[in-house]
């Protein structure tokens, strides 16, 4: 379980909304005064996310609280919506670029053209899936009261 400390900004029923700082591992590398990139996630990332949650326990506002998110979820998350569309945009590459050139299409960025497809709808599927079908595996949980 991956741990999180949050503070409770909204109560409403059993339901609440935590507030939890947002960490970047540009804050500890030493090369961050040189680093374009250490800047610009500095300037455009919002300091912190907003998490709503239900509360098996009675919290107040402004109180620190211990927000869990189960490890296999993000992996599974993860895999799902990062290897399945590079593995369809892969194979809808080679499918295409095997079959375009019988219809006199042969310059390989037409073969972009229904990867790139193909690989939207399946992000666009999977996305979807993991929303509506298992979503509770993937809901971050009220873990303890810090106060």
């Amino acid at each position: 379980m991956i741990r999180e400390k949050a503070t409770v900004v909204a109560i409403e029923g059993d339901s609440i909304t935590v507030e939890a700082a947002i960490k970047s591992t540009c804050n500890s590398c030493q090369a961050q005064s040189d680093c374009g990139t250490g800047l610009v996630s500095r300037a455009l990332a919002p300091r912190t996310q907003q998490l709503t949650l239900r509360s098996p326990m009675s919290v107040k506002l402004g109180q620190e609280v211990t927000v869990g998110i189960p490890e296999a979820g993000i992996l599974s998350a993860s895999a799902w919506l990062y290897l399945m569309p590079l593995t369809s945009f892969i194979l809808a590459f080679i499918l295409a670029s095997l079959y375009l050139p019988t219809l006199g299409l042969t310059q390989e960025l037409w073969a972009l053209l229904p990867s790139v497809t193909i690989t939207f709808l399946v992000y666009k599927v999977i996305s979807r899936k993991l929303q509506v079908t298992e979503s509770g595996k993937y809901q971050p949980v009220l873990l303890e009261s810090l106060e």
